[in-house]
């Protein structure tokens, strides 16, 4: 049984009947080895801190944007810049790049103003919409209509391809040259494909055929359609017929 409360065998007095209030000793023990016996030991060795194996390393300045990253990082944090192959990220529609900023700690990054809006591009070919009645006298049968009045609209080319058709909202079918009031005219009835300064024109499996006439010629009933999937290059003013009435005039600007 314990002792009751009084002096420690090392002479500390002590409110607890089993062990010293100040040196943890036995109550009824009787030596200062004992004491120490219960004292907790130095932590493992596995837990005391030790310093870091070597020197860290500065954080680096992305190329592309400024900001400052570890490193060891691959892609910038701010931008996507690769520091592996050095690639710029593409940009975003509507976002800015982040650029350093010197007077922030560390030199954080901070959004630039967004850049001046320049000229729009000029398109290096377009392409005049008409109505032609002597067209329509050798393929008018092809519509479900008379001929329309006469009209015309001119549609830039800015895209490396450009659809020639009809309008289908159920096909999710936008042509860049819409042709909507010939009926004789395919949803997808043919292509434009513009390569560097070069225009060509390529037949998509149209229902009545793809014509290209030179300029200032008359198309005749005899006028042979391209072959479906076949580009043919065009020139300056050459001509293209299509459906029962329409004619597309493709001129370098």
């Amino acid at each position: 049984m314990s002792a009751t409360a009084g002096t420690c065998p090392n002479g500390h007095a002590s409110g607890d009947a089993e062990w010293c209030d100040t040196c943890g000793a036995p109550m009824g023990g009787s030596s200062s080895g004992a004491a120490a016996a219960v004292l907790p030991s130095s932590p493992p060795a596995a837990m005391t801190p030790t310093d870091p194996s070597g020197p860290a390393i500065a954080p680096v300045s992305c190329p592309h944007c400024g900001s400052m990253n570890a490193a060891d990082n691959l892609f910038c944090e701010s931008c996507g810049y690769d520091f592996t192959t050095g690639q710029v990220p593409e940009p975003v529609a509507g976002s800015t790049v982040a650029a350093a900023d010197p007077s922030g700690p560390g030199g954080g990054a901070a959004p630039t103003s967004e850049p001046a809006a320049g000229p729009a591009p000029t398109p290096g070919w377009v392409v005049i919409v008409e109505v032609d009645p002597v067209w329509h006298t050798i393929k008018g049968e092809l519509a479900d209509r008379p001929l329309p009045d006469p009209s015309t609209s001119t549609v830039p080319l800015f895209q490396h391809a450009s659809l020639i058709g009809r309008t289908s909202q159920s096909r999710g079918l936008r042509p860049e040259v819409a042709l909507d009031t010939d009926t004789a005219v395919s949803r997808r009835h043919a292509q434009l494909l513009v390569e560097g300064d070069k225009l060509s024109v390529v037949d998509l499996s149209s229902t009545n055929g793809t014509y290209v006439i030179d300029q200032g010629q008359v198309p005749t009933d005899d006028a042979i359609p391209l072959a479906s999937g076949v580009p043919a290059v065009l020139d300056d003013g050459d001509q293209i017929f299509v459906g029962a009435w329409s004619r597309l005039t493709v001129r370098r600007t």
